[in-house]
């Protein structure tokens, strides 16, 4: 697969073998991804590095982080079988619905458009399947989103999505118990069956909330991405972080990106948390339109109103915030959020839609949290996609929000179109 250079294995020291997450700090081998050292928190996957030439690669292909001496079951978190059920597989990574539509994993694991998320009642079997059809990624964390062709309940109507967690966590949670999950690798060095592990917090460190099997069980590799879930303060089970790296032993310490800090920007794709008869979090009286939904806060409790036929979400001038609504509705179920349609962003301001072309600007439409919604940011690639395309024979593409480029001359290829997965590379 191209691109395969920044994600094969530089040395091959690894117990069970090349491939999975981080390390804890004092790991000596690690598995898929970088852990914080003692000054500093890694928030994303290292940028490729410049290319030295020809590479020599030998040994094995670094895979994603599996549960070792897990249980099928939860053991510690009260868990519903809905919940349960929530929890699935990517094919080599893990994730969770986080809510109907949206399902939570890491970066690294380079989802893209068009894979498949199965879930299934039996632990050995996730055979619902979901065609994953938008995907997000933190620039800022190892967290991706990815936004799935159909509600969960539609396929799985047992299936109770996990809310995030959206309180700040501080050092007063260490010790606590958590609860991961994943598909990933186990003892027998089989995969693919969904298991869980209870570990205590030990660490609480810039993007990353670390537990530890002490030497007794622990995610390892295939379960990337899935979920470290706790009880939150109202008593309910929340996602605290998606699984990043961990200790190649698959039974020491384990770090998981948080969620906490990146409220913001999981929000604004999925819209306000929303436990009910919960608390508001960062919903306000004016409230959001999300999939079809009109959500505010009244008198420090959530609202939720899922619009009827003929009705669509939109300013109500009246209640001086998004509400489902009949007759004329400018913003068309925008909010203040907003939207990217192509490369235009477009947003509602108190029941004015308003936009921006980002392309006649040579921008890109993104997320942009610091102003709450969608907008025009400065496109790093140029206009070249992942796909990329040949100059000579250099090999130009996009990749992590970055211009990458690999001269096929030097390891005495020629560049050429690969595939669809690939698009223009070295062969």
């Amino acid at each position: 697969m191209r691109r395969l250079l920044s994600l094969l294995i530089v040395s091959c020291s690894l117990v069970l073998a090349c491939g999975g997450s981080g390390s804890s700090p004092d790991a000596s081998a690690v598995f898929d991804a970088a852990t914080p050292d003692a000054s500093s928190a890694m928030d994303s996957a290292p940028a490729p590095a410049p290319d030295a030439g020809p590479a020599v690669c030998a040994g094995d292909e670094r895979r994603a982080a599996l549960i070792f001496n897990g249980t099928e079951a939860p053991s510690f978190l009260p868990l519903s079988a809905g919940q349960v059920l929530a929890i699935g597989s990517f094919d080599g990574c893990s994730g969770t619905f986080i809510t109907e539509r949206w399902v939570l994993t890491a970066k690294h694991c380079s989802i893209r458009a068009g894979a498949s998320f199965c879930v299934g009642a039996n632990p050995a079997d996730p055979n619902i399947c979901f065609r994953g059809d938008r995907v997000e990624n933190n620039p800022d964390a190892d967290t991706t989103l990815v936004h799935v062709d159909a509600d969960a309940t539609s396929r799985a109507p047992e299936l109770v999505p996990i809310p995030i967690l959206t309180e700040r966590m501080d050092r007063t949670w260490l010790r606590r118990t958590a609860e991961a999950s994943g598909y990933g690798q186990n003892e027998t060095g089989g995969s693919g069956v969904r298991a869980f592990t209870a570990e205590p917090i030990v660490d609480i460190r810039g993007n990353f909330i670390s537990i530890d099997g002490e030497g007794r069980h622990g995610v390892c590799f295939g379960d990337s991405g899935g979920p470290l879930m706790l009880l939150a303060s109202d008593g309910t089970v929340r996602v605290a972080g998606d699984l990043s790296g961990g200790d190649s032993s698959c039974t020491g310490v384990d770090n998981f990106t948080r969620v906490d800090i990146q409220v913001d920007f999981i929000e604004a794709l999925t819209g306000p948390t929303i436990v009910p008869g919960g608390a508001c979090g960062s919903l306000t009286t004016q409230g959001r339109c999300v999939s079809g939904q009109a959500l505010w806060c009244e008198g420090e409790v959530a609202q939720s109103q899922v619009c009827a036929a003929g009705e669509t979400c939109g300013w109500d001038d009246v209640a001086s915030g998004y509400r489902c609504m009949t007759g004329d509705n400018a913003c068309g179920g925008l909010d203040g959020v907003g939207q990217c349609d192509g490369s235009t962003a477009r947003w509602c301001e108190r029941g004015v839609l308003r936009e921006r072309a980002c392309g006649d600007c040579g921008d890109v439409c993104e997320l942009v949290p610091a102003l709450d919604g969608y907008y025009c940011v400065p496109d790093p690639c140029m206009g070249i996609d992942y796909l990329g395309r040949c100059d000579a024979d250099v090999a130009v593409w996009c990749q992590d929000g970055a211009l990458q480029r690999r001269d096929c001359r030097r390891a005495g290829q020629t560049c050429s179109y690969v595939n669809d997965r690939v698009g223009f590379f070295c062969q």
